[in-house]
């Protein structure tokens, strides 16, 4: 069996080097799937990082038994937008659904500026958003019903704002004011350009004057002096603007085929967001405005919290959820959103991109959750705290298997499982002071920190994905191990509707 190892962690590269051995330990590693043998291999096992898949899709199609951790298509889960629509068409019919109470109340939106949200608003599925904001303007900020503007397409807490009206939510989106300013200084800078033609065009020949009394050409210059595509600080797709003339014909398009073949899933496209400022509502488009939950528990000198639990999907579509879970604080003691002059994001978050890096690297902002209560002051019976921590995992492996069940049921094209892929998915739950847990989305890729709390935690979990990944491939070394047990055991499963999907008519993945 070949292998490529090459996780988003690079921490990780060893420890899932070495679990694979664990198993095969004559396994043939590559640093590059363009060192594979032509024509493919008997088997090929792949674990890359999940934003950056060029190539290896193709890779899989040509080993004759293969196993790589994307699926080509997952973004009923990870896409915000997308979960909401989901879980709104599975519960719609069927009223029973667990997701129904383990969901907050979403609302996919389509925002552009702040000047048009009112016909965003009326444009949306479901008018109950724009009806909630509404009767808060009546109420104090405190008796308001807060919601949580997400951006569709972006990770880490970036664009999240919070917001209980209208004016509110309109004061986080960009203006159209602005964007016509910004085009009448395009067309004031392309006005001077014209009027520099002519000085332009003497210079040219006066310098090409002085070239030829010192006998050198255009020819002779260094590629330095000469903008291109290439050179320092122009290579993105700005510099077509910056060498180009505006009304000069765009240049051909040449694409590299062999780059780009069966790269499934794309990059998602990069933002600029200004701390507390506006977000750019007009290039991202795609939203979820979420019903904030505002009245939790909070831990560790009164900071809100989150679970991240782990969840692994293997083939056409078996589901597992690793028993060990994460706990995530925010940065700062929580207040709620109605106090000051605006939210406390550090405080309202638990976002790891609101954390400080010291604290992040040091572990100080996590916890184990099985391990929550031993360092609490307040005196607790050791069944009650047991109780409701089992209760908890129980209501998460019961989500768990609901919402995939409901991605593979409902949205077929937008999660597509093959028997050739698993994934990892990181899903975030927060508890509300009553003990239920509300699912609050699904990420591709989960980051697995180094740190002494969450390290520990990945390589087990890990270990364990490993384990089933090998498994799925017929590698597992089931027997040879005692331990190999308390490997598997760390994965319990909660769903397989791989008879129920039936075998995939998908033979080879190609890009989009």
């Amino acid at each position: 069996m070949h292998a490529f190892i090459n996780p988003s962690a690079p921490w990780l590269k060893e420890h899932i080097k070495a679990f694979v051995r664990q198993h095969v330990p004559d396994v043939v590693l590559v640093d590059d799937v363009g060192d594979l043998p032509e024509g493919g291999v008997d088997a090929l096992f792949q674990f890359c990082d999940g934003c950056s898949l060029t190539g290896h899709f193709a890779a899989a199609n040509a080993a004759k038994r293969s196993l790589i951790n994307a699926y080509p298509n997952s973004d009923a889960l990870a896409r915000k937008d997308h979960l909401a629509a989901l879980v709104g068409y599975w519960t719609a019919k069927r009223p029973e659904s667990i997701l129904r109470k383990h969901y907050p109340h979403t609302v996919p939106l389509t925002l552009d500026y702040a000047e048009y949200v009112d016909d965003a608003l009326m444009a949306a599925d479901d008018l109950s958003l724009l009806s909630s904001l509404e009767q808060n303007e009546a109420r104090e900020p405190k008796d308001r019903e807060w919601w949580i503007l997400k951006p569709a397409l972006v990770d880490s807490g970036m664009g999240i704002r919070l917001f209980s009206t209208v004016q509110e939510l309109a004061s986080h989106l960009e203006l159209v004011e602005n964007e016509t300013d910004d085009e009448e200084e395009e067309d004031d800078d392309d006005d001077d350009d014209d009027d520099n033609d002519e000085e332009d065009e003497e210079e040219a020949e006066a310098e090409k004057d002085g070239d030829e009394q010192v006998g050198t050409t255009k020819a002779d210059m260094t590629e330095e002096q000469s903008p291109t595509l290439t050179s320092p600080g122009l290579q993105s797709l700005d510099a077509l603007f910056t060498v180009t003339s505006p009304t000069a014909p765009p240049p051909p398009l040449v694409v590299d085929k062999s780059k780009n073949k069966n790269k499934s899933k794309s990059k998602r496209p990069r933002y600029v967001f200004k701390e507390g400022g506006r977000i750019p509502s007009a290039q991202m488009r795609a939203f979820a405005a979420q019903r904030y939950l505002a009245a939790v528990p909070t831990l560790g000198g009164g900071r809100k919290w989150h679970i991240r639990a782990y969840a692994l999907a293997v083939g056409r579509l078996r589901v597992y959820v690793a028993r060990e879970m994460l706990v995530l604080l925010a940065a700062e003691p929580y207040v709620g959103p109605w106090v000051g002059e605006r939210p406390n994001m550090r405080a309202a978050l638990t976002n790891s991109a609101m954390r400080d890096e010291d604290d992040l690297a040091a572990g100080r902002t996590m916890r184990a959750f099985w391990d929550l209560g031993e360092e609490e002051e307040e005196e607790e019976e050791e069944a009650r705290r047991a109780d409701w921590k089992t209760d908890v995992f129980e209501q998460v492996c019961g989500i768990t298997a609901e919402l995939f069940r409901a991605a593979a049921h409902t949205m077929a094209d937008k999660f597509v499982t093959v028997d050739k892929a698993f994934e990892v998915f990181g899903l975030d739950f927060l508890l509300d002071t009553s003990g239920n847990a509300w699912l609050l989305e699904v990420n591709e890729t989960p980051a697995f920190y180094d740190n002494p709390v969450a390290g520990p935690v990945a390589l087990r979990v890990l270990e364990a994905v490993v384990y089933t990944a090998m498994e799925h491939m017929g590698r597992a070394r089931v027997g040879d191990d005692p331990r190999h047990a308390e490997v598997k055991g760390r994965l319990v499963e909660v769903l397989d509707e791989t008879a129920k999907l039936g075998k995939s008519n998908i033979t080879e993945i190609i890009p989009e």
